[in-house]
């Protein structure tokens, strides 16, 4: 897991379930190993059930965690469930060591900060009232009413609310500046209307795979007729175009293990790893597919594509690469549009999946 202070939902949970991991050991530790356990006499009653209960439910939720990401509805149930979890082994464990007295009542301020991260301010006040409700239910009932047994439970009570609310306060301003940096983030690498990845992003990630030493392919593509489309349909039109090209090409980028950018304009790239030719032109046939068969407005436009492809291999240098591939992405243009031209090593195959080549006059809506 990687550690930083600035952690998502799910890096959160993993790092509680790592905990309860952590405070499993250690109760086990003071139950039964003999230097502590002899010195201690903790209540083992019901210690054992306990224990179980606790490997079985932190093994689950582990596993859960590997399987699940933040946005499976499972994970919600799972992260709320393990606070409800925590509170119940809490109070139990906490009945088996001492009570009021217990050494291991700071666990506390934990569920009290966890419950704030999924509930904000409404879970870092109802946990510490839930938790002082229990504490002093064990405070009342108890067997003895000493100097010592009220004045922890005072200072205790006390620290339930001093610490577990400002250290919940803490945690919402941190989240809340993560969330800022995650949506700054975010605006910088992405492009408002498609949802791809902008330019920018293509210059990075491009340096990136060249520093790394991977082959890989490189796909520049335009809209054919372009501004004839802004111009009979206008530039609303237009933008849904651009929006759901977006959306064909996330989709194509996340099957094929690719990633994909607006490069500018009405043009767009990939950036795939490297495969044989078969592989690209398997890409190619899939993604003219999903452009034929797409409606890209309520007025059902239809719109082609034409493509240049180069692959890394073949380039001594990546501003070499993107001047071919731009280069045949102009040559796809000149032979008709509706085609990509990809560069095999040795020369250029022209990719036409459809005998009919598209041209302004064809540009219709289909209502």
């Amino acid at each position: 897991m990687k550690f930083s202070l600035y952690m998502d939902d799910s890096e959160t949970e993993k790092l509680f379930s790592y905990l309860r991991w952590i405070f499993a050991i250690i109760a086990f530790i003071m139950f039964y190993f003999p230097p502590l356990s002899e010195r201690l006499q903790f209540d083992r009653a019901s210690f054992p059930v306990l224990f179980g209960l606790s490997i079985a439910y932190i093994s689950i939720a582990q596993f859960a965690l590997t399987r699940f990401s933040k946005q499976d509805k499972y994970f919600s149930i799972l992260t709320q469930g393990g606070i409800l979890f925590d509170f119940i082994a809490f109070f139990w464990l906490l009945a088996l060591t001492g009570e009021v007295l217990s050494p291991i009542f700071p666990i506390a301020f934990l569920i009290i900060m966890h419950a704030t991260i999924y509930w904000r301010t409404k879970g870092a006040v109802f946990s510490s009232i839930g938790v002082t409700i229990g504490y002093s239910a064990m405070f009342v009932f108890g067997n003895s009413w000493t100097f010592e047994t009220i004045f922890v439970f005072t200072i205790n009570s006390i620290f339930v609310w001093i610490i577990g609310l400002l250290g919940s306060m803490i945690v919402l301003r941190e989240r809340f500046h993560m969330k800022q940096k995650e949506l700054f983030k975010e605006l910088m690498i992405t492009d408002y209307l498609t949802g791809l990845f902008n330019h920018r992003s293509f210059q990075e990630q491009i340096r990136l795979l060249q520093s790394s030493s991977k082959s890989f392919a490189l796909i520049i593509g335009d809209i054919d007729y372009f501004k004839y489309v802004n111009d009979t349909y206008g530039h609303m039109a237009g933008d849904m175009v651009l929006k759901e090209i977006g959306n064909v090409f996330s989709e194509l980028a996340d099957k094929y293990q690719g990633m994909a950018f607006r490069y500018g304009g009405e043009e767009f790239a990939f950036l795939l790893p490297d495969s044989a030719n078969t592989d690209l032109e398997a890409f190619m046939s899939d993604l003219y597919d999903k452009l034929r068969e797409k409606s890209f407005t309520e007025d059902r436009i239809k719109v082609t594509m034409s493509f240049g492809v180069a692959t890394s291999s073949q380039f001594a240098t990546i501003d070499q690469m993107v001047v071919y591939a731009d280069q045949l992405l102009y040559k796809a243009k000149a032979s008709g549009r509706n085609q990509a031209t990809i560069y095999t090593g040795e020369s250029t195959i022209s990719f036409q999946q459809h005998s009919s080549v598209m041209n302004k006059e064809t540009i219709t809506s289909l209502t």
